[in-house]
């Protein structure tokens, strides 16, 4: 399948149908990307809030929903992987949260070089297809460390598998076995396996299932200008979208 046929693109100048935005998200089947969207934290912040329950967290911008993901150093250190020009692991966001957001968005204010800070994904649905009937109970029923949260890997709600993976976070917070870490090596590999990638152009809002997919990106120069915008939220009730 190509790249194309996995996004579904609109434009901010045109007429956005939220219901069809909101649906394109809740199948997350596909990244939804919005064109031309302007580069203020406000507007973003409107826009998701007609979408879905945005997240508000003491390190955002103002203590609100939008948090400005650019290299960013404190003492010599960077504040956060976010803020580093390192490479960014496939993963889930807010693994260790007590409910985890199951929606994320970028908004691409100023892109990297052309071969730095590339987005990366991997669909949910293209690992299940990958893994046995035995790989997936495994993933099911073994709960790893997530700071102080205990979670499978894979989950069943509704009917529906989810995915919940930071090996960071996991690595950070627990002393695993030799066995447990070459489970995750063969994890990762097929991971890098089945993902793709996208490089975002300025203006660009790409909104993705935070719970269907991971993400991550490659690394950045450490004079790079790039500014992504992230916010974070929990998509509406059909009945409760405008």
């Amino acid at each position: 399948m190509e790249i194309q046929d996995l996004l579904i693109n609109y434009n901010w100048k045109q007429d956005l149908n939220l219901q069809e935005i909101t649906e394109d998200l809740r199948q997350g089947k596909s990244l939804v990307i919005v064109k031309d969207f302007p580069p203020h934290d406000d507007e973003l912040q409107s826009f998701i809030g007609r979408l879905g329950v945005v997240l508000n967290e003491k390190r955002n911008n103002n203590g609100k929903a939008v948090f400005d993901v650019k290299i960013t150093r404190r003492n010599n250190f960077f504040t956060s992987i976010a803020n580093s020009n390192l490479i960014f692991p496939l993963h889930t966001d807010c693994a260790d949260f007590d409910q985890i957001p199951d929606t994320v968005g970028l908004l691409c204010v100023e892109p990297a070089e052309e071969d730095q800070g590339i987005n990366t994904f991997m669909f949910l649905n293209d690992l299940l297809r990958h893994l046995s009937v035995d790989e997936r109970q495994k993933l099911l029923n073994k709960k790893w460390k997530f700071k102080n949260q205990e979670r499978s890997i894979l989950e069943i709600e509704n009917g529906r598998y989810k995915i919940c993976y930071d090996r960071i976070t996991m690595e950070s917070f627990s002393k695993l076995t030799e066995v447990e870490i070459e489970e995750l090596n063969n994890l990762d590999k097929l991971f890098k396996h089945l993902s793709f990638n996208i490089k975002l152009k300025k203006g660009d809002l790409i909104l993705f299932r935070n719970d269907l997919m991971l993400h991550g990106r490659s690394a950045i120069d450490t004079n790079s200008h790039r500014l992504m915008k992230r916010i974070r939220f929990t998509i509406l009730n059909e009945s409760l979208i405008p």
